[in-house]
């Protein structure tokens, strides 16, 4: 992998009020392209509410060239911070499937309105 361009750039959770492009949520996380489309496959394959949260092709298979909605783009936030720390994609799945809960809809949920109240209030 490419060294990030901000070695701070997934210390945070990414909050989107849109989809977003993989080539876009790459620049926002300071990562290659490449990089971004590799936790998006951790993602993908362990991560069920992250692979049902794709739209579905007439067909019924999942379209995963569409743009990542923003529960995604905080999921890959979550998973470029875990690589970032484990520095290892075999350390970072294993984190995953211990802690399932940690990628949630209701985790992601939870956190986004502990950020709209911080907002709100300042």
């Amino acid at each position: 992998m490419k060294p990030r361009r901000s070695k701070h750039s997934t210390d945070l959770d990414l909050f989107l009020d849109f989809p977003a492009t993989k080539t876009h949520l790459a620049e926002l996380l300071g990562v290659a392209r490449s990089t971004l489309v590799i936790w998006e496959n951790i993602a993908f394959w362990r991560i069920e509410s992250f692979r049902n949260a794709y739209p579905k092709s007439h067909d019924g298979s999942v379209d995963r060239e569409s743009p990542l909605s923003p529960y995604q783009g905080w999921v890959l936030s979550r998973v470029g911070r875990l690589m970032a720390q484990l520095r290892r994609g075999d350390r970072v799945k294993g984190y995953i499937a211990k802690n399932p809960n940690d990628f949630s809809r209701y985790r992601y949920q939870q956190s986004f309105q502990q950020v709209q109240k911080i907002q709100k209030g300042a």
